[in-house]
């Protein structure tokens, strides 16, 4: 069984990677960083920039507002938001 990422798969992690470090509000990270509890306008506001790239809802369906991504890009998704500790 292989078990590697297609080099699509890698390109979309790389895209992940690039949007969230580029685009995760920076007040959240310091919140973080320092242990500050988060409140819902910090989710709020990492949702509305998910929101504008299509991105806020991906595991359902294109025809209700998501993403469309294969179980691996859910996967992806989850794996990078984890790793740059993304709230939300």
């Amino acid at each position: 069984m292989d078990i590697d990422f297609s080099p699509e798969d890698l390109a979309f992690r790389d895209e992940v990677r690039t949007f969230i470090a580029e685009n995760y509000p920076a007040e959240l990270r310091g919140k973080q960083d320092e242990g500050d509890e988060l409140a819902k306008e910090d989710f709020l506001s990492w949702h509305r920039i998910l929101h504008k790239k299509g991105w806020v809802a991906p595991a359902w369906p294109v025809e209700y507002g998501g993403t469309g991504w294969t179980p691996t890009q859910r996967f992806i998704w989850s794996e990078e938001t984890a790793r740059a500790t993304a709230s939300g």
